[in-house]
């Protein structure tokens, strides 16, 4: 059986990096409805988790909302991953950040159906 390399167990067994980001406005908008989150990574420098905490709070902090989109191309590999689109639909001329919910390729046309999530 392979052993695992001392400094990599070490390094699992150690205690997590944390930041923790807020925003009194949201919660005072959002009153008793307003959400905490915890995220585990990989990350390995505190610089890099305190940054992570603010791009999430950016995101969550205000209303959201689910959208299916058509895009050209096949792109079941954008599933879970945050990408900038760009359509021709409301508001996303510029083109916007958005979470990939679910990606379905559009069988002979070469497109692929995204549901995203977004801000307002």
């Amino acid at each position: 059986m392979t052993q695992v390399d001392p400094d990599f167990a070490e390094w699992l067994a150690s205690e997590e990096i944390s930041a923790i980001a807020s925003d009194p406005i949201a919660a005072a908008t959002w009153g008793t409805i307003a959400i905490d989150t915890t995220i585990s990574s990989a990350l390995a420098l505190k610089a890099d988790a305190v940054a992570e905490a603010a791009r999430q709070l950016s995101f969550r902090s205000g209303p959201l909302v689910v959208e299916i989109l058509r895009v050209p191309g096949l792109h079941v590999e954008i599933i879970g991953k945050v990408v900038t689109l760009t359509a021709d639909k409301g508001g996303y001329a510029e083109g916007i950040d958005v979470f990939v919910l679910g990606a379905d390729e559009i069988d002979g046309n070469g497109g692929t159906k995204v549901t995203v999530l977004r801000r307002l």
